[in-house]
């Protein structure tokens, strides 16, 4: 058995390229086309990014030039906008794109994105619970009242996303509060990229918490992936992970812009491969 979905990330989407990249992408097969988000950047002292553009902006670029592509973040960090906010922005691009929003969240780790936009960095791992579960039932029952630690939001009209339920909220984090945010709260959940033996014991304790809070139904589990160099590696890479659990893949290409990083050969060959690759 293979892996049935691959999708790619388009860094750093910071051009108007992004959208040929995003065409390319739906044109060669990928079922599925992701952004990263960094909000903001430390100036005092060394870090491993770039300022990024908005991806919610960036993906209703890519839904428009796309038919078919679903469009995820990996990841997000939603918490840092007020929950109606991001529930309509988030609708409103479900809606416009016919439902192929993914919302890939994550708690976040980069203090200067807190203090700057003026939310505390010390509870981000509960905020972020609670905002998933407000989003949810702005999405859902927006005219009940929602009471919650952080938030108090009356009974409200609000655009209602085309996903029944609102689009999934997957979520990643290799802690133990990661692992019950993913088991009691999300969707799916998304890996980084990293060894193989690491992923089989935490995709069974996310499922394993998933039954303890009784929550049953489809919880996807992706990765994210460097690209395989050729066709044999593409066929073993849809094995081994298929092998460990995995549902989809992001492929991310670090060195060389897409599109032009999946679309020259041997590339191009070795992802029509893996995208082939499923059962």
């Amino acid at each position: 058995m293979g892996v049935m979905h691959v999708g790619v990330k388009i860094l750093p989407a910071t051009e108007p390229s992004v959208r040929a990249a995003a065409i390319e992408a739906e044109r060669l097969g990928f079922s599925s086309v992701w952004l990263s988000e960094r909000v903001v950047i430390p100036l005092d002292k060394p870090h491993p990014y770039e300022p990024m553009v908005d991806p919610w902006i960036g993906l209703a670029f890519v839904a428009a030039v796309t038919d078919r592509v679903q469009l995820g973040t990996s990841v997000s960090q939603i918490a840092l906008r007020h929950p109606v906010l991001m529930a309509r922005e988030l609708a409103t691009l479900d809606r416009l794109s016919g439902g192929r929003v993914i919302v890939g969240a994550g708690a976040g780790w980069v203090e200067e994105e807190f203090t700057s936009t003026g939310v505390p960095f010390a509870d981000r791992g509960g905020r972020l619970n609670e905002h998933i579960r407000a989003m949810k039932h702005l999405w859902t029952t927006p005219g009940q009242h929602f009471r919650g630690r952080y938030y108090d939001i009356p009974p409200v009209g609000i655009i209602r996303p085309l996903t029944p339920g609102g689009p999934p909220v997957f979520v990643g984090g290799f802690t133990q509060a990661g692992f019950r945010r993913a088991a009691k709260y999300a969707d799916g959940f998304i890996f980084s990229d990293g060894p193989l033996e690491r992923i089989a014991p935490m995709i069974q304790q996310i499922r394993g918490g998933r039954e303890q809070y009784g929550r049953g139904g489809p919880f996807p589990f992706f990765a994210q992936a460097s690209p395989p160099e050729n066709v044999d590696a593409a066929r073993q890479m849809a094995r081994d992970y298929a092998a460990a659990g995995i549902d989809g893949l992001i492929l991310t290409y670090r060195d060389v812009p897409v599109p032009d990083a999946f679309l020259a050969p041997p590339a191009r060959d070795a992802v029509r491969a893996l995208i082939e690759s499923g059962p």
